[in-house]
């Protein structure tokens, strides 16, 4: 026994074994996540059960955010007071704290120990990359968009089905070959956009889709032939009826299951030839109970930009402070849950979100949300560089001359003309 004790105390001291005793001593992570309960249901409990010399205290972003605050303030303000080892948070505070350097480059971390990116969504880890490269965080989920087409109704107008990266501009003459009522009595609508209730911003995510901007040193941008072009399709589509408004469906009041998730996802219904919607529409779709007849294509895209869109999004963005000074602990949270021993629990954890990571068996008709290779997300930057008093002026200003537009009282040129001009002379004002 003696002689056991002894050779065990010499093993302790050699410099392999005091490796392996490091990494097993106790540690606390200090997390900043938006809720957590929420958080702990998704990962902190299945980081724990693997990692059992772990334990991890949670601040919760929500506890803090008061009305008219920004969430991005407050988790910069925690982040300065709480000594925060790892966050989770949102890519548009992702992309704000990535530009003012306050979060850490995970490059050397992932060369290090060769952490495989290789089956990384491609548009995903553009955006999470900055202009030189860098990765600042990791996501294990996102929610995508997609085309959607009822191939009942394609197959009745003998109209060959849309394919992958279709341009904008084919998904609107599409929609315009479909009549607009079916059986003489059934309204019928050749396309639905999710933002459909607020065609301005239809208009403006399809724009920033495309690369475009709205606002930039200073200045409005709407006035130019891209967005002309952009903003001629999307009223032509609701000025004809071809585009599904939601505005227009009569108001219920009806608690029914089947007649709520139709009104969320209005292509259940069956008489929208064509809806760009994100990927809990298609979990809806591919339950085994649907007898819709779908198929599914990449996000359009403009011929300029062919691997570039925008529908994507990203809710928990994993990232290390660049304050820590001790990152070994977030990071092996970070490998984990961005790591393929998670990607493979993730069916069951959560079924809502698509898996960040390519799985080898995957359906083909995921794949669509997989295919696109760049991701343009500046719409909410731009507008943050705005003072916040605007925001009323631009809703107010873009709905009376969008309204002008579809009433053809202004061409969609010189509507475009006096919006910018009323919206910079508005912020102008705002600035003095």
């Amino acid at each position: 026994m003696k002689k056991l004790c002894l050779l065990l105390s010499l093993l302790i001291l050699l410099p392999g074994c005091q490796v392996q005793v490091e990494e097993h001593e106790h540690r606390t992570l200090k997390v900043l996540a938006f809720n957590e309960r929420t958080f702990n249901q998704l990962y902190g409990n299945f980081f724990l059960a693997t990692h059992s010399n772990y334990s991890i205290e949670v601040v919760s972003i929500f506890e803090h955010l008061t009305p008219g605050t920004n969430m991005t303030d407050t988790i910069e303000e925690l982040i300065a007071m709480e000594n925060i080892d790892l966050i989770t948070i949102p890519m548009e505070s992702y992309s704000v704290l990535q530009e003012t350097g306050k979060l850490l480059s995970l490059d050397e971390m992932i060369i290090k120990d060769r952490f495989d990116l290789t089956n990384y969504s491609p548009a995903v880890l553009d955006f999470l990359q900055d202009e030189q490269g860098k990765i600042h965080g990791l996501t294990p989920t996102f929610v995508g968009e997609a085309l959607f087409y009822n191939k009942e109704l394609f197959d009745e107008y003998r109209i060959s089905y849309p394919r992958d990266l279709i341009t904008w501009e084919e998904v609107f003459a599409l929609a315009h070959k479909f009549s607009d009522f079916k059986d003489g009595q059934t309204p019928q609508f050749g396309f639905y956009h999710k933002k459909a209730a607020n065609p301005f911003m239809m208009a403006l995510t399809i724009g920033e889709g495309s690369g475009l901007s709205v606002y930039g040193n200073g200045k409005f941008t709407l006035n130019s032939s891209s967005w002309e072009k952009i903003f001629d399709e999307v009223t032509s589509c609701f000025k004809s009826g071809t585009c599904f408004d939601p505005n227009q469906v009569e108001q219920t009041e009806s608690l029914n299951i089947e007649d709520v998730t139709k009104k969320s996802y209005p292509f259940l219904s069956g008489n929208i030839a064509m809806a760009v919607a994100d990927s809990s529409l298609y979990r809806i779709l591919d339950e085994e109970n649907n007898e819709l007849e779908w198929g599914i294509t990449t996000l359009p895209i403009r011929a300029e930009q062919p691997n570039m869109g925008n529908g994507i999004t990203m809710n928990d963005i994993f990232s290390i402070p660049s304050n820590n000074d001790d990152t070994k602990g977030a990071w092996e949270f970070i490998k984990y849950v961005s790591g393929n021993d998670y990607a493979r629990l993730l069916p069951q954890i959560n079924t809502m979100d698509l898996p960040v990571r390519v799985a080898e068996n995957q359906e083909e008709s995921i794949k669509a949300f997989y295919k696109l290779e760049k991701v343009n997300h500046t719409l909410v930057n731009e507008f943050r560089e705005l003072p916040s008093e605007i925001y009323p002026k631009i809703d107010e200003i873009s709905a009376r001359y969008l309204a002008e537009m579809l009433s053809e009282q202004r061409t969609v040129q010189e509507s475009l003309q006096l919006m910018e001009e009323e919206l910079q002379v508005t912020l102008e004002s705002m600035m003095k």
